[in-house]
């Protein structure tokens, strides 16, 4: 017989206390560690688009758009306000889990289940950046959990919920559709729920999830499906050289191993290969986290056969596993191996989290522009020197090289405008967005990280004199991060 574990107090309420403390103690953690470092560019592009308000976007749904608009509304536009519903959505995924866990199997697994994603690297600093990936994640443990409701206990209104909230994690990640086939896999690995799967409860769940995902269905087809294009690409399915790449699989296994630590995600897989291969492991609840982490983990580790996927691809996946994880660790507690096993890999996961949220790695030989800690630091810097552009040379714009970069600069320095060239703004949001317009005599400044100092074809067209005008590096505590470089461009007297 399998053994749990025995605490000193083995009452539902101690797990449960020690639980939503770890909880609350992270959320207030979070709460403090938000506004102590610059965006990222990403959440500065995402910052962008709350201030175009639109049913989708190019490249995403409109679900972290529309959560920044809400922070914004009450903190402005400051760095608690960009990311204060990710602290939020962090906050409500954390009891999500515990929730799920508990309803799944039993209270110590949720209060483990809990730890294990307290010490996960990308959930911890996810809680704080202001991306697709907090919105995403909290709606996925959401429609997880209503549909145990709605299977266990088939009430229309536990359908129609998990429908809604499939929808709404859909306009944050489109990954969150995958959980339709998840919740399908679930019914029908089980002979006692296959027939649900063409019952007219089911088909409330889908006809809602369809509802409320409309939004990005009616912007691409007035758009002409550009987000389809966009996730071809994305993916590498667009190019000719489609085909198994050994060193992309490779790279893969290392994000994941980067994004959540050795230990849980070689933890999670072993988890899930358990559960396949050991009958005494498969119930009810083990094969729901096994459907939950199965359909989005197989898809990005089939496609990076040929370009491997972001490590943050599969967050969504993981969670389930995580709620595995836990669930066998705590089944398998007598055992010696399995102890060393989960406090080692809980220890080095909390390092690696305490790492990740440091401001540097340069003690580990990392040099300043390689180090993935410095990309939200030093942006002040730049801020400063804009004043000083903005003061010397009275530029009508500035045109940036990169999308990431413009929006960076919008955020920092909201007097001026930020534009791309013409020719760059294919697949970004800025090619729905108002361009530059070319006046006489004006001026503008073109601000590049491009290192080979390569200028856009369309600006040597579009201005008669294209001077450089130096650069600057972006600095922080004496590390020079990145460097940009200026040229100063100046339209003819005449239209």
């Amino acid at each position: 017989m399998l053994k749990r574990i025995t605490p000193l107090a083995q009452t539902k309420s101690f797990y449960q206390v020690f639980a939503f403390g770890l909880i609350f103690m992270a959320f207030f953690f979070h709460l403090l560690y938000a506004p102590t470092f610059d965006l990222v560019p990403d959440e500065a592009y995402y910052w962008l688009w709350s201030k175009h308000p639109s049913l989708a976007y190019a490249t995403k749904g409109p679900l972290v758009a529309w959560a920044i608009s809400v922070g914004s509304f009450f903190f402005g536009d400051t760095l608690l306000g960009v990311r204060i519903m990710s602290i939020l959505f962090g906050l409500g995924s954390a009891v999500l889990i515990y929730l799920l866990a508990k309803k799944l199997f039993e209270p110590q697994t949720a209060f483990l289940a809990v730890l294990l994603a307290a010490a996960c690297p990308l959930f911890s600093i996810g809680s704080v950046l202001m991306t697709i990936d907090s919105p995403s994640l909290f709606f996925w443990l959401l429609a997880a959990l209503l549909f145990v409701y709605a299977f266990s206990e088939n009430k229309r209104r536990y359908w129609i919920a998990s429908g809604i909230s499939v929808g709404l994690g859909f306009l944050a990640k489109y990954v969150n559709g995958f959980e339709i086939l998840s919740f399908s896999l679930f019914l029908a690995l089980q002979s006692t729920t296959r027939t649900l799967l063409w019952s007219k409860n089911y088909l409330y769940f889908i006809f809602f999830f369809l509802l409320l995902s409309l939004p990005i269905w009616i912007w691409n087809f007035n758009h002409g499906w550009v987000t389809v294009y966009h996730l071809l690409h994305r993916g590498g399915l667009t190019s000719s050289s489609v085909g198994f790449h050994a060193e992309e699989l490779l790279k893969f296994f290392q994000e994941q191993i980067l994004s959540y630590s050795p230990f849980l995600f070689v933890g999670v897989l072993l988890a899930v290969s358990l559960t396949l291969l050991v009958p005494v492991f498969r119930t009810s609840g083990t094969l729901y986290c096994v459907s939950l982490f199965l359909p989005v983990f197989l898809f990005y580790f089939l496609l990076s056969f040929h370009q491997a996927a972001k490590g943050n691809w599969t967050v969504t996946a993981i969670s389930g596993g995580l709620i595995l994880l836990a669930y066998l660790s705590s089944s398998l507690w007598s055992l010696p191996w399995v102890k060393i096993f989960v406090l080692g890999g809980l220890l080095l996961s909390f390092l690696q989290t305490a790492l990740l949220h440091g401001e540097s790695l340069s003690f580990l030989g990392i040099k300043p522009e390689k180090d993935p800690l410095l990309r939200p630091r030093g942006w002040q810097s730049v801020a400063v020197q804009l004043e000083v552009i903005q003061n010397k040379f009275h530029p009508d714009f500035f045109i940036a090289n990169d999308y990431a970069l413009a929006s960076a600069l919008s955020f920092l320095h909201r007097n001026s405008s930020f534009f791309l060239p013409t020719d760059l703004r294919s697949q970004t949001q800025f090619d729905y967005w108002d361009g530059y317009k070319i006046k006489p005599h004006c001026q503008a400044v073109y601000i590049s990280n491009d290192q080979t100092a390569f200028i856009p074809e369309c600006l040597k067209k579009e201005f008669v004199k294209i001077e450089p005008a130096g650069g600057f590096w972006r600095e922080y505590k004496g590390k020079k991060i990145e460097y940009y470089r200026l040229w100063l461009l100046s339209a003819s007297a005449e239209k």
